[in-house]
């Protein structure tokens, strides 16, 4: 199965609650870009198993019993997981996915046209990792044939997390570029502990948000100081965005080739004005959007942590103490 076109894609990284909602919408609402409407975990779900599962021990495995259970099956919990528990995993999370309407690969191929897919390409032969590349990229060229892309038509994907494999997926595609959201920590913090009022997966401790964040800002920093890498990744602050929204979209369409007006950027900023969405707030997908709210959200002692973990990396990026 070869790619019907040749097409542009754009990848919007970043620690989650850093706007990549928001950027992901304003640049959607042109008529060139083909987005896909929610997060896919394409990376995560077909990709990433394949770099640690199988060397997991039996006591790695049974700490997370249930999960491990439910994506890899019984024999993989007790045995651990062989290249076919592998691959049946993806298929696993199609469904789970589906069933409830979240995140997930449902969002780029049905389920029967998946496991066609991997029925072809896992019998392939090679590593098991390159033959994820390739699972990859078929979904990703059916997905845009299906959806009528055309060649001068940008492919957009918003996962943050895809922050992980930023470099894997810039090698992997010569034609793909990366647009990184960075938000102040504290402020993303902020941000979590009210979309966990309503949503399991945003319930996090302030010492795992504070690693997490870190973490999406060191391997930002470590792909954008990567000379083979550096000028197909663009960091865009969201302070920055939400103060000078024009120009900094302006920017962003620049780095992705989009062409575009300042008629037309103003009509999609006025559209997705964060000011005007009626149902925002705490446990809402759009909380308040505003910067350094966290200044009187946060507990004092969940400031001091921050503080004391990651006082560098925010003085680092110009993030006042205060």
């Amino acid at each position: 199965m070869e790619s019907p076109v040749s097409y542009k894609k754009i990848f919007i990284v970043g620690c989650p609650r850093s706007g990549t909602s928001w950027l992901q919408q304003m640049l959607s609402s042109h008529k060139n870009v083909l987005p896909v409407e929610n997060e896919s975990h394409i990376y995560r779900l077909a990709y990433e198993p394949f770099t640690y599962v199988s060397g997991l021990n039996a006591k790695k495995r049974w700490q997370r019993w249930s999960y491990f259970l439910r994506h890899f099956g019984l024999s993989a919990l007790l045995f651990g997981a062989t290249s076919s528990d592998i691959w049946n995993s993806i298929l696993r999370s199609h469904q789970i996915y589906q069933k409830n309407n979240d995140v997930g690969l449902h969002h780029l191929i049905s389920f029967q046209e998946l496991k066609s897919l991997i029925s072809e390409v896992s019998q392939r032969s090679g590593a098991d990792l390159d033959k994820a590349q390739l699972l990859i990229h078929l979904i990703l060229d059916s997905f845009f044939e299906k959806a009528g892309g055309q060649p001068q038509q940008i492919f957009l994907e918003k996962t943050p997390f895809h922050i992980k494999y930023a470099d894997v997926i810039l090698k992997s595609f010569p034609e793909a570029k990366i647009i990184n959201m960075v938000r102040d920590g504290r402020d993303v913090c902020a941000s979590l502990r009210a979309r966990s009022k309503a949503k399991q997966w945003a319930c996090y401790d302030t010492q795992t948000i504070i690693s997490q964040w870190k973490k999406c800002i060191h391997l930002s920093e470590k792909f954008t100081s990567d000379p083979a890498l550096k000028d197909r990744i663009y960091s865009i602050k969201y302070e920055a965005l939400r103060q000078e929204t024009l120009p900094q979209l302006g920017s962003v369409c620049d780095f992705i080739g989009l062409p575009t007006t300042s008629a037309e950027l103003s009509q999609i900023i006025d559209s997705y004005n964060i000011e005007k969405v009626k149902n925002k707030g705490v446990g809402q997908h759009v909380n308040k959007g505003s910067i350094n709210s966290w200044k009187h959200v946060l507990p004092q002692e969940h400031i001091e942590l921050w503080h004391q973990s990651a006082g560098e990396t925010l003085r680092r990026l110009g993030y006042a103490s205060t």
